[in-house]
């Protein structure tokens, strides 16, 4: 039924149905009951579609994410789904799986104002792309970002990559030192930032050496791990790039019979469930709090960039 028959049928304007259905705060009591009455009465269920379209709001932010189910991302999802809930926002999770088409694509809802917002946490377009799509709508990184009309709430990783190869250089029990990443440091900044770090503190190894890519999970972890422990039989350094990869790396050192902290050294980022249990050292970026953070910035369309200060948690004795 149209809201013209609904009108004649509560005896109001037209105008009147559509601010009761938009609720429109200007529309006398009286005349909204009866509005409210007459709906009820014929069980009229608005287009909430066109009334977002109306109001100009959805009420839904994008949230931008490479994979789901990874312990790198899963803090980061969890508090920004939190946060969202409690400021009575809807999230649609948008995995891109680093397809650059496929983000493209998710980039036009902003456009079509299908959300209202995009949280994006990790990224294959460039900052100048995410720039230039700003004007549409509010975007918010969890990474950060070139230019100041892109809005980014981040973890300090320069300064814990700093503090974790620091102290692994002093390790000097250890004889070699693998870092395992994801993507390399032509398709990840943050690669190509840790790569730079490591080079200052180990600057007698070769970068194409020590760095392994590739890396998302526990499977990746467990068969670089037997890889490893068959391999190489002088102690060395393991820097997992989160919890799964890791927790792969250590069961693949119990089927080998490689001791931690004898045969190998072990770290770990994220932090979570994985490190506690096997007591293994782990930067925590706290991304729970860049998430909450980061819905925040969106939702306040905050234009500044807001730096989260982690942790390192050492659980082992070494040296």
């Amino acid at each position: 039924m149209s809201i013209r028959k609904i009108a004649k049928l509560a005896g109001v304007s037209t105008s009147t149905v559509s601010r009761v259905i938009n609720q429109h705060p200007y529309v006398k009591e009286d005349k909204r009951q009866r509005v409210l009455d007459v709906m009820a009465e014929i069980d009229y269920v608005p287009n909430q579609n066109a009334i977002n379209l109306s109001n100009g709001k959805n009420n839904v932010i994008g949230l931008v994410v490479p994979y789901i189910r990874n312990s790198c991302y899963d803090q980061l999802v969890e508090s920004v789904l939190e946060e969202a809930t409690k400021q009575h926002q809807k999230v649609m999770i948008l995995p891109t799986y680093f397809d650059q088409d496929l983000e493209k694509t998710y980039y036009t809802l902003l456009r079509d104002k299908t959300v209202d917002g995009i949280i994006v946490t990790s990224k294959t377009q460039d900052d100048t792309f995410l720039s230039e799509l700003s004007q549409y709508g509010p975007i918010v990184t969890t990474e950060k970002t070139k230019f100041s009309s892109v809005p980014s709430v981040y973890p300090d990783r320069v300064a814990m990559f700093h503090l974790a190869f620091k102290y692994l250089s002093q390790l000097t029990q250890y004889n070699d030192i693998f870092v395992t990443v994801h993507r390399p440091k032509s398709e990840s900044y943050s690669t190509e930032r840790k790569m730079a770090i490591f080079s200052e503190y180990f600057p007698e190894k070769k970068e194409g050496d020590a760095f392994l890519d590739g890396l998302t999970n526990f499977e990746d972890g467990y068969k670089l791990g037997k890889q490893l422990f068959n391999q190489f039989k002088e102690p060395f350094i393991l820097y997992g790039n989160g919890d799964e990869v890791t927790a792969g790396i250590f069961k693949a050192s119990l089927e080998t019979n490689y001791k931690m902290n004898r045969d190998f050294y072990l770290i770990s980022e994220d932090n979570q469930l994985f490190s506690e249990i096997f007591s293994i050292d782990s930067l925590d970026f706290h991304l729970k709090e860049v998430g909450k953070k980061a819905v925040h910035h969106l939702l306040n369309h905050e234009t500044t960039n807001q730096k989260i200060i982690g942790h390192f948690e050492k659980r082992q004795k070494n040296g």
